[in-house]
């Protein structure tokens, strides 16, 4: 079992919890490549430890942090999330164990969404793993249904949404137009055919106007959250990061 280490990241006013694990051997003479690992809306960090754990058993350096408004953070979700994930950047970028030159992305659902305009707008990022993205249409029927709250404050699925300047932003937002912009750097989508929550056939689509190189795996039945919890999916996607980020092969597959 490796040691969890406890962090804080600043993304812009709010102050973010976020777990880190570190391979053994890490260190400044040997850096490691880092991946950040992005939960769900209404979801948490605990929920993915298990991966993030997995990643520094393999060989990685892996970050799970709460989005804002989620778990042990502050703030609510709001149209400056991005800034989360630009905050995991420089968190790992400063860890002398890291290599800054070999970061990506692990997102579910939300955390997909997120990771992937991300990666489009930060070529920091040199892969991403996309389980189950949801697009604008999808995270926006998650957050606008009215509930109890104030001001533009709204408690949806477990999280503090500002729902006035988060929808906002979205309608400006494209998802399908942001993933060709990630390539030459690749993508690795991930969706279970049972998915009761976002359609396979959404992840297709992003697959269908991703550059190379790209590649996706649909799971036969499964639900939302099989993938993301998956041992064989956590394999796969490590063997396809350890390739990636040594700078190994760009060919599609399916």
């Amino acid at each position: 079992m490796l040691k969890p280490i406890k962090v804080t990241l600043q993304a812009g006013p709010y102050r973010l919890a976020a777990i880190f694990y570190l391979p053994k051997d890490a260190s400044g003479q040997k850096p490691v490549p880092g991946v950040i690992v992005c939960h769900g809306l209404g979801s948490k960090k605990e929920n993915h430890l298990a991966y993030t754990e997995y990643l520094a058993e393999q060989g990685f350096a892996g970050l799970a942090f709460d989005w804002r408004g989620h778990g042990q953070s502050a703030g609510n979700l709001d149209d400056h999330t991005l800034d989360d994930v630009t905050a995991a950047i420089a968190y790992l970028s400063r860890r002398p164990e890291v290599d800054r030159h070999r970061l990506a992305i692990r997102g579910t659902s939300m955390g997909a969404y997120f990771a992937l305009h991300a990666a489009a707008l930060d070529a920091r990022l040199k892969a991403v793993v996309a389980i189950a993205p949801a697009t604008e249409d999808i995270v926006l029927m998650g957050v606008t249904p009215p509930k109890a709250g104030k001001d533009a404050i709204d408690y949806s699925q477990g999280a503090r949404v500002q729902r006035k300047p988060l929808i906002a932003w979205m309608e400006k937002q494209d998802i399908h137009k942001a993933v060709p912009r990630i390539a030459p750097r690749p993508i690795f989508f991930i969706h279970c055919k049972g998915d009761e929550v976002i359609p396979y056939q959404s992840t297709e689509e992003l697959y269908a106007l991703a550059g190379e190189p790209k590649k996706l795996l649909l799971l036969d039945g499964g639900h939302h959250r099989f993938a993301q919890q998956d041992g064989t999916v956590h394999r796969l996607t490590v063997e396809w990061l350890r390739e990636i980020l040594a700078g190994g092969a760009t060919s599609s597959s399916t």
